[in-house]
């Protein structure tokens, strides 16, 4: 992810959806050492759902 300029006028919805984007980029973004532990720990299959499951509710709190 590159950071943008600012962005000017834009409405509180628009802010909160680019939030939520910024936030699901976060969640998207392989973490290797993450990912590790919980395969050392026997949970990575768990850690994948429960990161499915943060993703599809972070669809459910957009703005239409």
């Amino acid at each position: 992810m590159i950071d943008q300029n600012p962005i000017d006028n834009e409405s509180k919805q628009d802010k909160w959806n680019r939030g939520i984007d910024l936030f699901t980029e976060s969640v998207l973004k392989p973490d290797s050492e993450l990912r590790q532990c919980a395969h050392n720990q026997k949970c990575f299959h768990e850690l994948m759902d429960v990161r499915e499951n943060v993703l599809e509710y972070l669809q459910t709190l957009r703005w239409n």
